[in-house]
């Protein structure tokens, strides 16, 4: 039981010392260039993980892997999903990069622990990590595009009040913001460019955000394109009726903070537990889990556990529709 745990926590290590590695290297170079690029004579872009060697000749590799496999449904929604986090990949070079990276994770864990047992819970738990991950990266580049969508609409309407028009005005916010609203923007006049209807792009840039408050806004600006009126005054309106759901959510995940700390920490604390009482005593859950009762009795405990943290998620996650 003790090897199981150690494996599965060697294997989980990895992937987060890969990630934050990452995450490290990317703000890094990000943040430095930033900082210097209005002193320089010419701005350079910012070096980034996919610089380095060894980095794109494993996507190389992943790439060709992922041309053998064939185009189904479930590609082409994993496809839409990596869009919306942002992410450079196809669905089917995603998966193969999980199946690599869970391979390589339980692989380094067989060869330090001799388990197969923890190798194969260690790969397992690797797929299940960076699927949580991808979800949160969704989740958090929704939430930025939501969180810039009012400074967005207020810039347009300023230029449209000058003169611009829509389509300059979207070109505008693509230079001038900051990413993710600009990355969508500039995607959006690449469609106009090469020969797409702006209606036709808008509306695929709605479903890349799948955002509520920015459908909102495409459905306004399709309504103005086919009948008229102000657009600039209706995108004002929009832009205050958004401001205000966004400092709502601010309130309400401050008023639920407490209740969403104390998810995390009634859930954690059992695994804290256990894994102290296993480093006392290696031998303490050998019978419970030699007998069936016992082992009945822990999965009960596990999936009572899991269904606590999802009640208590749901009760403080307040929409605001």
């Amino acid at each position: 039981m003790l090897i199981s745990i150690v494996s599965i926590l060697c294997g989980l290590s990895v992937v987060l010392m890969l990630f934050l590695v990452r995450t490290y290297l990317a703000r890094y170079h990000i943040n430095l260039f930033h900082a210097l690029r209005f002193y320089t004579e010419k701005e350079k872009p910012p070096q980034t993980l996919m610089d380095y060697k060894a980095v794109k000749l494993t996507v190389a590799f992943v790439k060709k892997i992922a041309a053998f496999l064939p185009e189904t449904l479930f590609f082409t929604k994993l496809n839409g999903t990596l869009r919306r986090a942002g992410l450079p990949l196809l669905g089917s070079e995603f998966v193969v990069a999980v199946i690599l990276t869970s391979t390589l994770g339980g692989l380094i864990v067989l060869a330090i622990t001799l388990n197969s047992k923890g190798a194969v819970m260690t790969a397992i738990g690797i797929i299940v990590a960076e699927c949580f991950l991808l979800r949160r990266m969704v989740i958090r580049r929704r939430n930025l595009f939501v969180n810039q969508l009012g400074d967005c609409l207020t810039t347009v309407a300023n230029s449209l009040r000058a003169g611009f028009s829509f389509v300059q005005a979207m070109d505008l916010v693509s230079k001038e913001m900051e990413p993710p609203i600009s990355d969508e923007f500039a995607h959006v006049m690449r469609d106009i460019s090469y020969g797409m209807q702006m209606d036709e792009a808008l509306e695929d840039m709605d479903k890349r955000v799948d955002s509520g408050d920015f459908h909102l806004v495409i459905t306004a600006v399709l309504i103005q394109r086919e009948i008229g009126g102000n657009l600039a005054q209706v995108l004002d309106n929009i832009s205050y009726t958004i401001q205000d759901r966004i400092r709502m959510r601010r309130e309400i995940l401050t008023l639920t903070a407490q209740g969403r700390m104390s998810s995390w920490a009634v859930s954690l604390l059992p695994i804290f537990i256990a894994g102290g009482m296993l480093l006392v005593s290696p031998n303490h859950f050998d019978e419970m889990l030699e007998s069936q009762i016992g082992t009945i009795i822990l999965g009960v405990a596990v999936v009572m556990e899991i269904v606590g943290f999802i009640v208590i998620r749901k009760i403080v996650n307040i929409k605001i529709e």
